[in-house]
This record gives structure tokens, sequence and C-alpha cells, in this order.
């Protein structure tokens, strides 16, 4: 893909993901955006494939620590099943070399997910996709929960490796305390971290999102996650001006979803999500 490229191949997202047949999750629902994070986001990388002058399909990949993030493929005009895998192979033959590659798409988008596991890629666990729009914002109850400060990365740390082990999300990012973009903010008892929650803004669409959340198994049921989570969703409506705030969870976290759902979220989408292991001597 070249700049010239770019607003057809946001067009051609913008179009796909708009029907939960084609769509691929996390990668942009409005053209303007998803061109916009184009133009400024050097990490991604995609190609493209015409057919008499006009484009049919767009493979793209954010790669980020070793890791492959996924976007489609989408693919509009012409046979999938053909056009999917020559964009798979030229994609391989243009990226870095990568570890692992993780997609992720609406589980109704069944051609999509017989690509990947066609392409040895293993089925995981469903999530669901909340968005709380900034209109069903909820008032604190209380005092928000705390900026984080470097006297809690140790406890932070260890809360996150207990939840979060299997996280490719690193909490580095959200220590760096100069990046205006994101936050991080944590609940303590006495001078112990009891949870905190990792918030950053998103281009496309444009929204707050919430990266992470974590509660120490001691302290749940007692109103830390839901004080998190508000602090977290005030600060990204109210201080960012985000009109909607979204997160991802899985299947498994059912306490979780009913937290959500309490605080004003409202189920946006139902994923899946691919995975792959990567050979570094074999592509295919």
């Amino acid at each position: 893909m070249t700049p010239d490229d770019f607003g057809d191949v946001a067009r051609l997202i913008e179009t796909q993901n708009l029907n939960p047949e084609t769509q691929c999750l996390h990668s942009g629902e409005h053209a303007d955006e998803i061109e916009a994070v184009f133009r400024k986001q050097p990490s991604m990388h995609f190609v493209v494939m015409r057919s008499a002058g006009v484009l049919v399909g767009a493979l793209g990949c954010e790669v980020e620590d070793g890791r492959g993030y996924l976007q489609g493929p989408f693919v509009d005009g012409v046979a999938f099943a053909p056009a999917a895998n020559d964009l798979w192979q030229e994609l391989q033959a243009q990226l870095p070399a990568v570890v692992r590659w993780d997609a992720f798409l609406n589980v109704r988008n069944e051609r999509g997910g017989a690509f990947y596991l066609e392409h040895g890629f293993r089925r995981g666990q469903g999530a669901q996709v909340y968005v709380m729009p900034a209109a069903a914002l909820q008032p604190l109850d209380g005092e928000p929960a705390q900026r984080f400060t470097p006297g809690c990365a140790a406890g932070v740390r260890a809360l996150h490796e207990l939840a979060f082990a299997d996280s490719p999300v690193s909490l580095d990012e959200f220590m760096t305390m100069d990046d205006a973009s994101r936050c991080l903010f944590v609940c303590t008892e006495g001078n112990r971290c009891v949870g905190y929650v990792a918030a950053s803004i998103n281009d496309s669409p444009r929204e707050g999102y919430i990266d992470l959340l974590a509660v120490d198994a001691s302290v749940r049921n007692r109103g830390y996650g839901r004080r998190l989570l508000l602090t977290a969703a005030h600060w990204l409506i109210r201080e960012c001006g985000m009109p909607q705030v979204g997160l991802t969870v899985r299947d498994m976290r059912a306490d979780a979803r009913r937290l959500y759902q309490r605080s004003g979220f409202e189920l946006l989408y139902t994923g899946v999500g691919y995975s792959r292991e990567i050979n570094a001597n074999k592509r295919s």
C-alpha cells in the first residue's frame, strides 16, 4: 500500500466492517479515521489487490514487539479465497519477522475464520466488545482512584502478572507519565496496590479505551472495580473529550461483564480471536 491507496483502502474497510459477516474487529469503522491512522502510524503494513484499476482486496498488520496483529482479509468484488491467499503470501513477504500472528473477527465472519484455520491458526476464546457513549457516563460514588506514581510500580506489576500473565499489552507504556494519550489509575489499601486500570485514546474508531482492569481477589465485591472503571471513563470523556469508551472482555470473565453492564457499558459486538505461532523458517 502506498499513500495513493490510503483513501480507497479506508473506504473498503469501512464497507466491509458494516457487515458482521465480513467484519474484522479493532480495524476501524469510519473511513476518515482509518485513513488518518494510515498517515501517522508507520508500524501499520498493508498489501492491496486491484482488478482493472479497482481496489478489490486488502490485508494489513500492525507489528509490535514481534507480534503481528492482522486486519482483514478485506475482499470485495472477486472470489474471496484465492484473493485472500494471494494477499496473505504478499503480506508475509513484505513484513519484518514476527513470532506470532493474531486476528480478531466478528463471530459471524465465517469466511475469515475459515481462512485463518486453513492457514494453521487456532481459534481462541470468544470475546465481547462493549461501549459506553458519553451520554451514559455515570457519576462517581466517592473519591476517584489515584493517578499512578512510580511508588506503585511494584504492586501494579505484581497484580498484572496474576491477572494478565498472557496479555500482549505492556504496562510500561502506561507508566511513562509523559504520554497524554495514556493514563494509569490505582487503588491502594495502606501501602498495598489492590487494583489498577489502564486507559488510552484510540484514533480509529475515535474513542477512549479501557486496556486493562484488575482487582486483587482478596478485595473483590467491595467497589474497587467500579471505582477504577468510572475514574478512567471520566478521564477519557470529561478530560480528554472522547465521545465514547470501549473495552473488550473474554468469555471467561463473567464477573467483569456484569461490572461493565452495571457501569453503563452496552454490548456492541461478539468476536473471536485466531492466533498462530510462527516458525521463522516456514511460511504458509
